[in-house]
């Protein structure tokens, strides 16, 4: 997560758990016996993204990313893609009716929970969870209830998000390629940004990197071609691009200062 400083700050990492991906509270293995007749709510219900300023984004979702979010890359040896969606703790892009903000672009990382596949080491291989303590998750059958399981196979919505969520870690590995590539290359800047919001408070944001877009138009060719061939400079353009968001960011923050009055 983006580190934010700010009078009206909360703690880093508030909603994290320690090894445990972002939102996810108690992912379980999906499992006939112990999730026969439960099920998810079908109603929309975004809270639980309501309290991150950044989402991880796969590098395949750089040019819808480039529409709405400022594309950013987490500090440390192993730097990875999000998408900014606060300046502070707090998602601007859900509403008080829990939805997305309309018309804008979903992360992937948002649009899988409750589900993800999580790696068994001992086994080699990945298992489908859900996080038993996601708010649409029921235990037991009823109304406006999609099940996981139907007679002990798994039902469409099991099956949906296997498909999704392996497709998901497809892009991983796509994306880590890229971002070793950009770090191997130097292109990779740590940074931060002083945002002054309409009534005139600032906002520090850090512990993010950006491109470094002097760097980049100083690669060699050798260099360039090989990004060409790997079909990476779009994706470099796409985050340079982003960065005309910050003012969108900046806009909502304010807004929803205004309106927390």
């Amino acid at each position: 997560m983006v580190k934010t400083t700010a009078s009206a700050a909360k703690p880093e990492g508030a909603q994290d758990n320690a090894g445990l991906p972002l939102f996810f509270k108690k992912p379980m293995a999906l499992d006939p016996e112990r999730h026969e007749g439960a099920g998810l709510l079908t109603r929309e219900n975004m809270l639980f993204a309501a309290n991150t300023n950044s989402v991880f984004v796969n590098s395949i979702e750089f040019a819808e990313c480039a529409k709405f979010y400022p594309i950013v890359f987490s500090g440390g040896d192993a730097p990875m893609p999000a998408v900014l969606t606060g300046l502070e703790q707090k998602n601007y892009y859900v509403d008080a009716d829990r939805a997305w903000k309309k018309d804008t672009y979903i992360p992937a990382y948002v649009r899988r929970y409750p589900f993800v596949l999580m790696e068994v080491p001992q086994q080699q291989k990945f298992v489908l969870c859900i996080d038993e303590e996601a708010e649409q998750f029921r235990k037991k059958p009823g109304k406006d209830i999609s099940p996981l399981f139907i007679g002990g196979k798994p039902a469409e919505l099991a099956l949906s998000a296997l498909e999704f969520c392996r497709s998901f870690q497809q892009n991983y590995g796509v994306t880590r390629e890229f971002c070793v590539a950009l770090k191997d290359a130097g292109l990779l800047a740590p940074t931060r940004s002083n945002a002054k919001l309409s009534n005139g408070r600032e906002v520090q944001l850090t512990g993010f990197q950006i491109i470094d877009e002097g760097k980049f138009s100083k690669l060699s060719d050798e260099k360039i071609l090989e990004f060409h061939k790997k079909g990476w400079l779009p994706l470099v353009y796409f985050v340079l691009m982003s960065a005309s968001n910050w003012r969108n960011l900046i806009a909502l923050a304010s807004a929803a200062e205004e309106k927390s009055k």
